[in-house]
């Protein structure tokens, strides 16, 4: 009882001392920060200015432009209207990422930051069941810890060589497991979303085929005969690219991912030939 109750009070300690060191971060986080030539009198960047912390400026300028007197572009937006900015950003981003381009990374990863600002920030005005990004952040955390007890284990637990995942293969099963039971699905389907593009929506079902329990019995309905289109086709380009897909899944591989990686090799034997018959 005396261990658990020392626990406890060195527990409260630690968090006492971080939370000074992270009074100390944002602190210098804030005077660090200083506005763009030219609007340093802008009375209206105040909440920007008095933020302690730079997730917190973005918050504060993002709901500046929203809220009445803002702008009139950001104030008519909706969470649907937002949509093709939020998957623009992010194709942009892996763009930024498979070419190595820091700098552009540094760019597209602020404009992704924005469109989950952005989006909360409309949540939070919605009259039947708002929300905002605070509300988002903190569900986040729990997520990550519930989903991680191998790593966030209690300090008076004794850990077992079979608690924790001994791969990245492992923890990915385990993470599949737990969000498995915490959804309750009864599908490997639930949870695809039909908005994405056929290809990776192929992989995603191809992906969970292949990582479920049932694999073996899952697996047959790759060999029912598909039905006709209405344009009288029959499916043998598509069964080819499943059959592709599950190839990849079984070596590792990204099929999107090397197909974009291809296309823009592809895209640059294009552009110089175009240059060289000029």
């Amino acid at each position: 009882m005396k261990a658990r109750i020392g626990m406890k009070a060195a527990a409260v300690m630690i968090r006492s001392g971080r939370a000074a060191r992270i009074g100390v971060m944002t602190q210098a986080a804030c005077d660090a920060y200083e506005l763009p030539e030219g609007f340093e009198y802008c009375s209206k960047l105040n909440p920007v200015i008095e933020a302690v912390s730079a997730l917190d400026r973005v918050k504060a300028v993002v709901r500046i432009l929203h809220e009445p007197g803002g702008c009139p572009w950001d104030g008519s937006q909706t969470n649907r209207s937002l949509l093709k900015p939020l998957l623009e950003e992010t194709y942009e981003y892996i763009d930024a990422v498979e070419t190595d381009d820091r700098e552009n990374m540094r760019e597209e990863l602020g404009d992704m930051l924005l469109q989950s600002v952005f989006q909360a920030q409309v949540c939070a005005h919605d009259e039947t069941d708002p929300f905002g990004i605070d509300e988002v952040c903190d569900r986040l955390v729990d997520k990550l810890i519930i989903r991680h007890p191998h790593v966030f284990m209690p300090d008076d637990a004794v850990a077992t060589e079979s608690d924790a995942p001994k791969s990245a293969e492992e923890t990915l099963e385990s993470w599949a497991r737990m969000k498995q039971k915490e959804k309750q699905r009864k599908s490997v389907l639930e949870g695809i979303s039909h908005a994405q593009g056929a290809l990776p929506r192929a992989a995603k079902v191809v992906s969970r085929v292949a990582k479920s329990a049932n694999r073996a019995q899952l697996e047959q309905a790759y060999t029912v005969e598909s039905q006709p289109s209405d344009t009288g086709h029959d499916h043998q380009y598509a069964d080819r690219i499943i059959a592709i897909l599950r190839d990849a899944q079984r070596n590792g591989v990204d099929v999107e991912s090397e197909l974009r990686c291809r296309l823009r090799d592809l895209e640059c034997a294009i552009e110089r030939i175009e240059s060289e018959n000029r």
